[in-house]
């Protein structure tokens, strides 16, 4: 069976590599940070949890982009599907910026500046996220 003959992997399949792959650089890549500086190829102290912030944003920016791309709409009866389909649209965009602005904040900020940043940065998005669920559920239709 040929590349093109091969039947697509289902989405939860493809988010559960995404989730394992994340999941496994996390420990690993501090460690070898830590491990590479115990024989003296590097000095950098805050390497390692910069690191780990920018697997964790790569993987916040990762879960956005998939989340337009579900589809619940027997999950949430009485929305309107359209509606439901912009309110995923936008938790979607609004995951990825919250992602990519915590990991430059991790990148480009002093660490502690980063980590106020990110006390700021990822729970904002979530509360936009919240509030426009709490807006679409309010629109609802009631059960006949």
């Amino acid at each position: 069976m040929n590349a093109a003959n091969r039947p697509k992997p289902k989405h939860w399949i493809v988010e559960l590599r995404v989730a394992l792959v994340c999941a496994a650089l996390m420990p690993a890549i501090p460690f070898g940070v830590k491990l590479g500086a115990r024989y003296g190829w590097g000095g950098a102290n805050d390497l390692s949890e910069r690191a780990l912030m920018v697997i964790l944003a790569a993987f916040i920016v990762l879960t956005g982009n998939t989340i337009p791309k579900r589809v619940t709409s027997r999950t949430c009866a009485g929305v309107d599907p359209a509606r439901l389909q912009v309110f995923h649209r936008f938790a979607g965009w609004t995951w990825v910026l919250t992602g990519l602005a915590f990991g430059l904040a991790s990148i480009l900020l002093p660490t502690q500046t980063s980590r106020t940043a990110t006390l700021v940065i990822v729970p904002a998005g979530m509360a936009l996220i919240a509030y426009r669920w709490l807006n679409l559920l309010a629109t609802r239709r009631p059960a006949a």
